[in-house]
């Protein structure tokens, strides 16, 4: 298991003064790089063998956001590996020990030349089981049979990461916007489903398809009619004052 330290900052968070899901994303993102740099998988390695490790699934379960200030526990460990899939679980921690975000993300290895998925060997690191981790993402979930919202975006150059894609928390930063042009700080997501499919490069044009049931917001991101990611995010209600922040700031 590795940990990492870390303060919130005005960096990490959004105008209602919390950590939106696509900056935990981005720890997540750190955390796994630190990990694996430490079982010898370092970029060196990766441009050497030139394989990669990317993000196939995600799952996130919040309890609360963190807020700016706050001095935060990150835990990564290995999962049983999924198939040809490593598994890495996570965990958010206050410094008051409370769990503040459970997490597990499914990755799988890429030649990056060829941009196809490859059964090349990558470290496998051991198991490790810990009493109320996050459960393995499910491969499927149900979508309406409409989703009758259009937004469309271009795939912009600092979306681009070292892999030469856009980076897997530019995809949920997409989603989470949609519902935030109309809920700016009134909710909290809850929990957060994501698929991603197939690879989005610099200057594509992508058709955002979504749809709002209740308080859970379905996205289909899409190029040529040919799915790139799809994404459910449940979203709860909570008290933020007018002023943007919220009382516990």
């Amino acid at each position: 298991m590795l940990e990492m330290k870390l303060t919130v900052s005005h960096c990490h968070i959004d105008s209602s003064g919390r950590m939106p899901p696509h900056v935990l994303a981005k720890v997540m993102e750190a955390a796994v790089k630190r990990q694996m740099e430490a079982y010898g998988w370092d970029r060196e390695t990766v441009e050497k063998k030139n394989i990669a490790l990317v993000v196939g699934w995600t799952s996130i379960h919040i309890k609360r956001l963190p807020r700016l200030d706050e001095n935060l526990l990150v835990r990564i460990w290995p999962g049983r590996k999924k198939c040809s899939m490593h598994v890495r679980k996570y965990a958010f921690f206050a410094d008051t020990g409370e769990t503040l975000v459970s997490a597990a993300v499914l990755f799988l290895p890429m030649d990056r030349a060829s941009r196809k998925l490859t059964a090349a060997e990558i470290p496998v690191l051991p198991e490790v089981v810990i009493s109320g981790e996050a459960d393995v993402p499910s491969l499927r979930r149900a979508f309406p049979e409409e989703l009758p919202n259009r937004f469309v975006r271009t795939v912009c150059a600092y979306e681009i990461d070292e892999n030469g894609h856009m980076n897997n928390t530019c995809y949920l930063q997409w989603a989470d916007e949609l519902w935030a042009g109309g809920h700016h700080g009134q909710y909290e997501p809850r929990s957060i489903w994501m698929q991603y499919i197939n690879e989005l490069m610099e200057g594509q044009t992508v058709a955002l398809g979504y749809a709002v049931e209740g308080q859970c917001l379905y996205v289909r991101g899409s190029v040529n009619q040919v799915d790139s990611f799809l994404a459910v995010i449940q979203y709860e209600s909570c008290d933020v004052p007018a002023g943007g922040r919220d009382r516990l700031q």
